[in-house]
């Protein structure tokens, strides 16, 4: 008989599957944006060490101006790292669980842990933000004295995001839960194997 392909087959609603993914991308586009921070940084950083020992003439602004993009860049990437689980986990336990057992301690943790404090965090953040937006906030500890808001802004910017793929794992781990199975890994390992030209477990069994 022949197969079906997986979203034939199964999978959670067409509605569902469309929230998850523009969520997924959201994370994706801003993860990958500001990885283009890498480039200036690099310029900056090699600029100052050639500045400093090949002509004895360190800068004021490069040490700041790479802390500022790093700030940036190390926020706006997280929910990027979260969607594609590369955030430091401890598995000694939860990798011996069944996939409902991971899909129920994973919704419990973004329900009742993860989502509420990135919400309280996201009004402070924003606070914090503002009120150095208003005051036009410099770094006095440094001779350049750069103005530091524009970092500062990325942390409401992360919170929202990192919320907004909260939402999206904790779609996945409600349906992991309920229906025995990842979902969205499955697909994605359908998709890479479809494009490869090999056919994968999910399909054949």
């Amino acid at each position: 008989m022949q197969t079906q392909g997986l979203n034939e087959k199964r999978g959670p609603s067409r509605r569902v599957k469309d929230i998850v993914a523009f969520l997924d991308r959201l994370s994706g586009f801003s993860g990958k944006a500001v990885s283009y921070l890498i480039i200036p940084m690099m310029y900056v950083l090699v600029h100052e060490v050639i500045a400093r020992y090949f002509f004895n003439a360190p800068t004021i602004w490069a040490g700041d101006l790479a802390l500022i993009m790093y700030g940036i860049y190390f926020m706006i990437a997280s929910p990027f790292c979260l969607r594609e689980g590369m955030h430091i986990r401890t598995d000694f336990l939860y990798a011996h669980w069944s996939t409902k057992a991971k899909g129920l301690a994973d919704l419990i943790v973004y329900v009742f842990l993860y989502l509420p404090t990135h919400v309280v965090f996201l009004k402070v953040g924003w606070d914090y933000f503002f009120k150095s937006f208003q005051q036009n906030e410099s770094i006095i500890s440094s001779p350049w004295m750069p103005i530091i808001w524009p970092m500062k802004m990325a942390i409401p910017v992360s919170l929202a995001l990192m919320i907004a793929q909260g939402l999206s794992e904790t779609i996945k781990s409600y349906y992991a839960w309920r229906h025995g199975e990842f979902y969205w890994a499955a697909e994605a390992a359908h998709d890479t194997s479809k494009d490869s030209g090999v056919c994968s477990d999910f399909e054949t069994k």
